[in-house]
């Protein structure tokens, strides 16, 4: 059985970000408890984990840490981590790993420039407005698969869910235009994240009781741009 990475938190009074290789996995504003599976963003060797601090009250109090589970294994949240407060405003903790799903989707990516990634998403916005389900379904291949592998599901009957997603977002969930968007380089030029300008997702659909939102990090892989996670 594979075994599965996660990072957990306890905080008061603090507020902070933290990015395990670049990809963002917490966003905590006024303290909890949390929990982040992070296989998907491991490279094996030399992981690194950030976190910088955006406030620091009075009773600040934080522990973190990095854990090994089996797939269904109940984590507790609420249990201190075995790293605590930094000094300064910034934490970076590094681990090696068995896990190393990013490295392989690095080494097969090639590398690109914002303006590919710009260029892709509004691609990507018009087969969503358009009903484009091929084309959703081309520019979605890679996360399918993965996802099926995950879920351990085919991957037709994943495909159907998220085409189904789409149809959602298609109206009033993906109004956006190239200056309404933010283009950022998470790893090596080869892996982009694009967010509107507000720092909402991509695909960001406000409801009455809230929103709902799906985010878009992409590669340029061996048959073409891809939504990778």
């Amino acid at each position: 059985m594979a075994k599965i990475y996660v990072c957990t938190y306890q905080a008061d009074d603090c507020a902070f970000v933290a990015t395990c290789n670049g990809f963002p996995v917490f966003d905590c504003k006024d303290g909890g408890s949390g929990m982040a599976q992070l296989n998907q963003h491991l490279i094996g060797k030399g992981n690194v984990l950030r976190f910088q601090f955006t406030h620091k009250g009075p009773d600040a109090k934080f522990s973190t840490g990095v854990r090994e589970a089996k797939e269904g294994e109940m984590v507790n949240t609420l249990e201190e981590g075995d790293i605590g407060m930094p000094a300064g405003n910034e934490l970076v903790h590094e681990f090696d790993t068995e896990a190393d799903d990013l490295k392989v989707l690095l080494d097969s990516a090639k590398a690109s420039n914002a303006k590919a990634m710009l260029e892709f998403a509004l691609k990507y916005r018009d087969a969503i407005k358009g009903g484009d389900l091929a084309a959703l379904r081309k520019f979605n291949r890679y996360r399918m698969e993965e996802a099926a592998k995950q879920f351990g599901m085919p991957v037709d009957a994943l495909a159907e869910q998220m085409l189904g997603m789409f149809e959602f977002f298609k109206d009033g969930g993906i109004d956006v235009e190239a200056a309404d968007l933010v283009v950022t380089d998470l790893c090596q030029g080869k892996i982009w994240d694009v967010k509107r300008s507000d720092g909402n997702p991509l695909l960001y659909k406000k409801e009455e009781d809230g929103s709902s939102s799906s985010g878009f990090i992409a590669a340029i892989l061996g048959d073409g741009p891809q939504v990778v996670r």
